[in-house]
């Protein structure tokens, strides 16, 4: 549960995997300007109440197929 729109420490622990293992698929490296798109948009998610590791991808994936380029090759 989000206190005051603040992660726990389990909880950044938990959206730093997410983020790491859908970088790691897609083929994005560590400071790629799309890792900190998507970092931004999985905080807004999990702010806004979804908190489940498989809504937050799915909503990554909609966010992802919303670029106009490959996100390799922002």
């Amino acid at each position: 549960m989000i206190l005051q729109g603040i992660a726990d420490a389990e909880q950044l622990a938990t959206l730093t995997r997410i983020l790491d293992d859908y970088c790691e698929q897609a083929g994005i490296e560590g400071s790629h300007p799309a890792r900190e798109h998507l970092a931004r948009r999985l905080i807004a998610l999990f702010s806004g109440g979804i908190d489940s590791p498989d809504d937050i991808k799915m909503a990554l994936d909609s966010i992802s197929k919303e670029f106009h380029t490959d996100l390799r090759a922002m």
